[in-house]
């Protein structure tokens, strides 16, 4: 690379704002002195991040025609080639696809960067044709489209567009140990694999200065997408089992998403609607401010790659109850800086959550070591730099045809 400017990375296929875990890692290599574009809908604003405006599919037909044909020959401006290139393209995707095609593909053509970047699986099985311009690319792996989509015989085929993408990357990034080994068993050569675990802001996610209150209740906190897989359902039913045995606890919900109203059926069917609260989606700093107020994280997923909600609650100096599923063993070791039980084990989830109820200076010693851990291990300093290391390490060896 001239070391006369910096690298230069385009994002792609994410809308914004992201998921807060990946706004930190893209700010933090911009302030690190990489030039990082994001390809969204939505502009950015108050990030020291480029923008490429790249329009959701939205919109009657003849203005979605309008906007693609307009980014087109504004590309065409930038490089004919490649415009040529993707009208090829344009005309084998056959008729319904064509506009769609030159729709997503224009507003990146002729793009100078080093590196492309997909932070999702499925943002680069869409846009595999991106491969074919001879850039380099890294695609990341978080865990559902490896570990939980080849279990859906109705995804077979968007299955084989993952696999393809991870074929056809020059790198992959997986969240945890237990990710790298799915992806290997689909035959992705290691040598292109990288883990690189999630980073947490130590600083913003940090302990209360506030004496605990252990009077009352005990205060359990969960976070994440409302869907089957997060598995609430299994929590709820722990909790069932909690009150059946007099435990008198309160739970409080982050997140929103399609079994929100299940998870509402099962509160009152349980008889849980005075203990438990559905937050709804929050804001960083809500989040933060929730974990301190709170005694004790849950996790309850089926399936998980590394949880970041749950690094953020140790950061915050939380026990977490967690199933031992994916990489969350890679985060939390049994009785050090949490529990480990059985994934649909809501008997198992409730006796850990009573152990900690009852136990006080156990909470407040794997709360502890939790911190600890997090500062230590997931700090976003560090994980910034890995990343920058993987973004130069690709890009080198790409340039010397290295890179397997």
């Amino acid at each position: 690379m001239d070391s006369a400017r910096p690298l230069r990375v385009l994002v792609a296929g994410v809308s914004w704002p992201p998921e807060t875990f990946l706004e930190r890692l893209l700010v933090g290599l911009a302030q690190s002195g990489i030039e990082v574009a994001v390809a969204s809908p939505k502009r950015p604003d108050g990030m020291p991040l480029q923008w490429i405006s790249a329009p959701s599919w939205s919109g009657p037909g003849p203005v979605r025609l309008l906007r693609s044909v307009g980014s087109a020959a504004a590309a065409w401006v930038r490089s004919p080639a490649e415009v040529k290139l993707v009208l090829g393209w344009v005309r084998r995707a056959g008729t319904k696809r064509q506009v769609r095609v030159l729709h997503d593909l224009a507003p990146l053509i002729g793009r100078d960067w080093d590196v492309l970047y997909f932070p999702w699986n499925s943002a680069a099985a869409a846009n595999l044709r991106l491969f074919e311009l001879g850039k380099p690319v890294v695609v990341s792996c978080r865990g559902s489209q490896i570990l939980v989509a080849p279990t859906n015989p109705r995804r077979s085929r968007e299955v084989e567009r993952y696999l393809r993408a991870l074929d056809k990357a020059t790198a992959v990034h997986c969240v945890s140990d237990a990710v790298r080994l799915s992806v290997e068993a689909k035959g992705i050569g290691p040598t292109k694999i990288s883990v690189i675990s999630p980073g947490i802001d130590t600083e913003k996610f940090e302990p209360s200065d506030q004496i605990p209150n252990y009077a009352g209740p005990v205060r359990l906190i969960t976070a994440g997408n409302l869907s089957w897989v997060k598995g609430q359902e299994f929590l709820l039913g722990a909790l069932g089992l909690l009150r059946a045995s007099e435990v008198d606890f309160r739970l409080r919900i982050i997140g929103d998403g399609p079994e929100r109203q299940r998870l509402l059926y099962t509160i009152s069917d349980l008889g849980l609607g005075d203990a438990v609260v559905l937050l709804g989606q929050l804001d960083e700093t809500q989040v933060r401010d929730e974990l301190r107020q709170a005694d004790i994280f849950v996790l309850s997923s089926l399936s998980e790659g590394i949880s970041n909600a749950a690094l953020e609650a140790m950061s915050c100096g939380l026990p977490v109850v967690s199933t031992d599923v994916g990489g969350m063993p890679e985060a939390i070791r049994e009785g050090v800086e949490g529990l480990l039980v059985p994934a649909r084990d809501a008997p198992a989830m409730a006796r850990a959550i009573a152990r900690l109820d009852e136990d006080r200076q156990l909470r407040a010693q794997m709360g502890a070591a939790g911190r600890d851990r997090v500062v230590r291990q997931f700090g976003l300093d560090r994980h910034v730099a890995a990343w920058r290391e993987l973004l130069d390490t690709v890009l080198q060896r790409h340039r010397v045809g290295a890179m397997p």
